[in-house]
């Protein structure tokens, strides 16, 4: 029997990357959209035999029908609907991953554990860049580790996207990171800082380099904390280089937030309620988007450190994962990275190489060097480094 792997929001920016990825390796690929023209298209660009069908995910008998006899589903929906997915995939007895649940949402997806486990199903949640393999990489650098004491995790690109305010994943997300408070781990406690706070200068691998980073509301921080506690775990935080942006177009995005644009709360003007973000979004994408800059985004990394103890020795431990955009420069580094840890873990659920039950962080579920094995495979290269200290006070 052909292996069928539905990929929901598969005509979405980061969705197509990841059903024609899946589609260079399985039999069957279903693309699944709101929109059944654009779910038709993308299937089309990922091969001849990708299928595909025009669903809305709150619709849970359509959503469950399109799922049965599935080996695995891919989740790249806006993150508001993980749980609706999620419930839909135990009705049908669907193994499921996502690309993150931007904190909040992935806590509480991780109470559906014990319901995964009654049905005898995985599901991994936040198997995207970041999270995904920030987070494969923590579980790598921790498992080398007696005590674990920090995870400082960092996501840096060429910024070559001009000025233009074409959004480099999903625009609600995007908005929820510059509005939304984040959340660090310190003192072995949850903390919530300004959003875009607590700016720092980090130095990513060539040719990246120097680039300003910021706090950002990330599902990292939301297991990593808990996968960890048993070595001790005290500090836990996640950077972001400006979504991709240049600085002059995020800084541009700040500001509507910071007036109240980015708000989902309505509001009543000339006798009508209007949402303002709903009003944000609209002019948003009437802007002319940069196609030179969205296709070819140069460069990405994510890169994660981790301070702890090899019994008494302190050490510090950082692991990089670098690559640019497609070799015929079509598809861009950030979409591709995002892309390629999604279709390798929807290949594993899907052959049952991956299937503990249970709700599952990557940091948890995924054998780390066969993972980033399969990453260069699709030319990224992930490099592991070991700083000592050998005598000191």
């Amino acid at each position: 029997m052909p292996m069928r792997i539905v990929v929901l929001g598969g005509a979405g920016i980061v969705g197509r990357a990841i059903a024609a990825d899946l589609a260079r390796q399985v039999d069957q690929v279903v693309v699944v959209d709101l929109d059944p023209e654009a779910a038709r298209a993308a299937a089309e660009d990922a091969s001849a035999t990708a299928e595909s069908a025009g669903v809305d995910v709150r619709d849970r008998r359509a959503l469950v029908k399109v799922l049965q006899g599935a080996a695995a589903c891919v989740n790249s929906v806006n993150y508001y609907f993980n749980l609706d997915v999620m419930r839909a995939c135990l009705e049908a007895g669907v193994p499921y991953l996502d690309l993150g649940g931007l904190f909040h949402m992935t806590r509480r997806q991780l109470e559906l554990d014990a319901d995964f486990k009654a049905r005898g199903l995985t599901a991994v949640l936040g198997i995207g860049s970041c999270p995904g393999v920030a987070n494969v990489q923590a579980g790598w650098l921790a498992g080398k580790l007696d005590q674990d004491d920090s995870v400082r995790i960092f996501n840096g690109s060429t910024l070559d996207r001009g000025d233009s305010l074409s959004a480099p994943y999903a625009i609600q997300t995007i908005l929820d990171e510059i509005s939304q408070p984040a959340m660090v781990f310190r003192e072995g406690r949850f903390q919530e800082r300004p959003p875009l706070s607590e700016e720092e200068h980090y130095h990513f691998p060539e040719p990246i380099g120097w680039a300003k980073t910021h706090l950002s509301l990330h599902s990292e921080v939301a297991t990593i904390p808990l996968s960890f506690a048993d070595k001790g775990i005290q500090e836990c935080a996640f950077k972001i280089s400006f979504f991709g942006y240049s600085e002059a177009a995020l800084r541009k995005l700040q500001f509507l937030a910071e007036i109240g644009l980015a708000s989902t709360e309505a509001v009543e003007l000339n006798g009508a309620s209007i949402r303002p973000r709903d009003l944000l979004v609209k002019l948003l994408g009437r802007l002319p988007s940069d196609e030179a800059n969205t296709t070819t985004e140069g460069y990405k990394a994510v890169v994660t450190e981790i301070k702890g103890r090899i019994g008494a020795r302190q050490v510090e431990l950082r692991a990089e994962t670098i690559g640019g955009p497609s070799a015929d420069q079509t598809v861009g580094a950030g979409k591709r990275l995002i892309a390629g840890p999604a279709a390798i873990v929807g290949r594993a659920l899907a052959e049952r190489r991956l299937s503990r039950p249970g709700v599952w962080a990557p940091e948890q579920a995924i054998e780390p060097e066969p993972f980033f094995a399969e990453l260069a495979q699709r030319g990224f290269t992930t490099r592991f480094s070991k700083r000592e200290t050998v005598a000191g006070p």
